[in-house]
C-alpha cells in the first residue's frame, strides 16, 4: 500500500492532546499515512539560568507521553514515529513540520467555557498564526451530562 501523507500530531499529555493523538492515529490508519508524534520540552530556567533538573524531568515526562502514544498506535496497527524536541513549543513545531514535510499538523483544543471559550490555547493559536500548512484542531470530547446535553 502506498503512503498517502504525513501527519504530525503535537502532544503534551493533556486530555486535548491525547484526543488529538487518537484522531491522528485513526486518520493515519484510514489514509495509510505516516504519523509523527512531537513533544516539545521547553527548557526550564530558574532565576535566568538553566534548571537542568527540571529540564531532565520534563524530558522524562515527554518520553513517557510519547511511549503512551506509540502504544496507542500499536493497538491500532499504526506505527508512530516519536520526536522529543527542545525549544519554544510553537516555533519548534513549525520548524519540525517543515523539516519533516508534514501535510497536516494535528493539535488538541484546550477546552474553555465562558468569555475565553474562543481561545484554542496559546501554542495552537501561535501555530495557526504562523504556519504554512493545514492545521486540524481537535476538540476534547466530553461525555454529555443532563445539564450539558442539547435540548
Amino acid at each position: 500500500m502506498m503512503d498517502t501523507g504525513r501527519l504530525l500530531v503535537c502532544v503534551d499529555g493533556s486530555r486535548a492532546s491525547l484526543q488529538a493523538a487518537r484522531v491522528g492515529i485513526d486518520l493515519a490508519k484510514r489514509w495509510n499515512s505516516r504519523l509523527r508524534a512531537v513533544y516539545v520540552v521547553e527548557t526550564a530556567e530558574l532565576d535566568g539560568s538553566p534548571d537542568e533538573d527540571l529540564t531532565a524531568r520534563l524530558r522524562e515526562s515527554g518520553r513517557a507521553i510519547l511511549a503512551r502514544i506509540t502504544d496507542m498506535g500499536d493497538e491500532q496497527g499504526v506505527k508512530v514515529v516519536q520526536a522529543l524536541l527542545e525549544g519554544i513549543p510553537f516555533d519548534t513545531i513549525l520548524v519540525d513540520a517543515r523539516a519533516w514535510k508534514a501535510d497536516v499538523i494535528i493539535m488538541g483544543r484546550t477546552g474553555r467555557t465562558g468569555p475565553g471559550r474562543a481561545l484554542l490555547g496559546s501554542e495552537a493559536e501561535r501555530v495557526l498564526e504562523f504556519t504554512d500548512r493545514p492545521v486540524l484542531i481537535v476538540p476534547t470530547l466530553q461525555v454529555a451530562t443532563p445539564s450539558s446535553a442539547p435540548t
